[in-house]
């Protein structure tokens, strides 16, 4: 009895090993993930929630308030090189990040399921220099996690502070 409790117990350690994250779709064939620390919440917004804004970075989407906090939702495709949001769209996915004191919304095409892995699991750009990533995402990436030997099967791994942090003035 104590063999099988033991077993058990290594079992559902292994189980959860790694680090969860939150995987965003960018598009169709695009995933990121963000650690799911700095996640607070996900939301799906209608546009006319967001207050845009003249004469700002193009991937900001507009300001939105919500339960008492005001903060820029960006168009996080836009942002990293790949194609952006449909401008005509009705609704937009979000996943709200909280850094330090500050929040900040990444407007995504869905949000995904939570996935774990471990930090060794994620290959650092300078590691496979050879896979083709757009310029715009390298300040923002950690890495990627490779899901299958399919081609363009990464999960992009996001520094979520280093997105809260970008400089977004024009």
């Amino acid at each position: 009895m104590v063999d099988l409790m033991i077993e058990l117990q290594e079992e559902q350690s292994q189980a959860i090993a790694g680090l969860p994250y939150l995987s965003l779709q960018l598009s169709p064939e695009v995933k990121v993930a963000v650690q799911l620390k700095f996640v607070r919440e996900t939301l799906v917004l209608t546009t006319n929630r967001f207050t845009q804004m003249p004469n700002v970075h193009p991937c900001l989407m507009g300001l939105v308030e919500h339960r008492s906090n005001v903060f820029w939702v960006l168009d996080l495709p836009q942002l990293l090189g790949f194609t952006p949001i449909d401008s005509t769209a009705i609704e937009i996915h979000i996943a709200v990040l909280q850094i330090g004191g500050k929040f900040i919304g990444l407007g995504v095409y869905r949000v995904g399921r939570v996935v774990r892995f471990t930090e060794p699991e994620i290959v650092s750009p300078r590691e496979s220099p050879n896979v083709r990533t757009p310029i715009e995402l390298l300040p923002f990436l950690r890495g990627w996690v490779i899901q299958s030997e399919a081609v363009n099967d990464n999960l992009y791994v996001l520094d979520a502070e280093a997105i809260a942090n970008y400089n977004f003035s024009v």
